[in-house]
């Protein structure tokens, strides 16, 4: 009896831990998508505050970690909070529910719709039915149509010229559509865009995270891809900087698919060469927490890597 009642209590607080977490996950994703979800006040986990504050801890891993000002306006409150070495170690720890819950998986925003054309001219929707008029009586008779409107519009016309076929010709009720100019393919080579900021490569001792994809601004296409391999129609997708996300290589059909792990675009992947020029590199961290990388080949974006990265002796 003793023993149940124990279990009984053990689930219970468990149970009311379990909530609390969701609900801290859940403030936390109601962040602006610019604030870093490790960011915190001493005092208060879910809080934070814009620009410097004294009282502002970083709660990636271990115990809460005084920021200094320069990291909390370049880092913890800026969109490339995801490069910090403290945030890559904490979501290495992080639970994948607990991840799962910190994502913002946002929809995309759709293109605003088209301004409708301003109105025309009082004057201008007047005067073209009477050209239009004017036109028809020309093709009738030329004589009519200078007795009627020849002094009112200060036009001369010839009453025993021969209507123009090309005048009396009537107006199409619609217009050919425009045709819209192809898309320029992006055709893959090994000059890949490169990081802006590049990186150390590991040293003995550094320890491997994960695979990252990096893309420059650019269009690419890009593939969903389901746990198994099976790989969906691509969508284009266009970038204004250069982005980096978590990836994880899929075996698919006809090879390799590089998988996005987080971000927006969470559960699509990058496939050489038909998405485009994106490059994958691996990261490795310190026992610091410091972070190391080095670029795949292009030859090696095809197929799943065999082994675990390692740095090199």
């Amino acid at each position: 009896m003793f023993g149940r009642r124990k279990r009984e209590e053990a689930a219970a607080l468990e149970a009311a831990r379990e909530e609390d977490r969701r609900a801290l996950f859940a403030r936390l994703a109601e962040r602006p998508e610019h604030i870093c979800p490790f960011l915190g006040l001493e005092g208060e986990r879910t809080g934070y505050t814009d620009g410097v504050s004294d009282d502002h801890r970083c709660f990636a891993f271990g115990d809460p970690a005084p920021i200094s000002a320069e990291q909390q306006t370049r880092v913890c409150q800026e969109r490339g909070y995801g490069n910090c070495p403290r945030y890559l170690r904490g979501v290495l720890v992080i639970p994948t529910e607990e991840l799962d819950a910190l994502r913002r998986l946002r929809p995309m925003e759709q293109a605003p719709a088209p301004m409708p054309p301003a109105e025309e001219r009082p004057r201008r929707r007047l005067l073209l039915p009477l050209i239009l008029v004017l036109l028809l009586l020309v093709g009738v008779g030329g004589g009519g149509a200078w007795l009627l409107f020849g002094d009112q519009l200060g036009i001369a016309i010839d009453p025993s010229a021969s209507p123009d076929p090309s005048l009396s010709a009537s107006p199409s009720a619609t217009s050919a559509p425009t045709q819209a100019p192809p898309t320029a393919s992006v055709e893959p080579s090994a000059s890949a865009p490169a990081s802006p900021t590049p990186e150390p490569t590991p040293v003995q001792g550094d320890e491997f995270a994960f695979y990252e994809v990096s893309v420059g601004p650019d269009s690419y296409t890009i593939y969903p891809v389901a746990d198994d391999g099976t790989v969906g129609a691509g969508r284009s997708v266009e970038f204004n900087a250069f982005s980096f996300a978590r990836a994880t290589p899929v075996a698919a059909a006809d090879g390799a698919v590089w998988r996005i792990e987080d971000g927006e675009l969470a559960g699509f992947a990058y496939r050489f060469p038909d998405s485009g020029e994106f490059r994958v590199r691996a990261v490795f961290l310190s026992d610091a927490g410091d972070r190391r990388s080095f670029y795949l080949e292009p030859s090696e974006l095809d197929q799943v890597p065999e082994t675990t990265p390692a740095p090199a002796p």
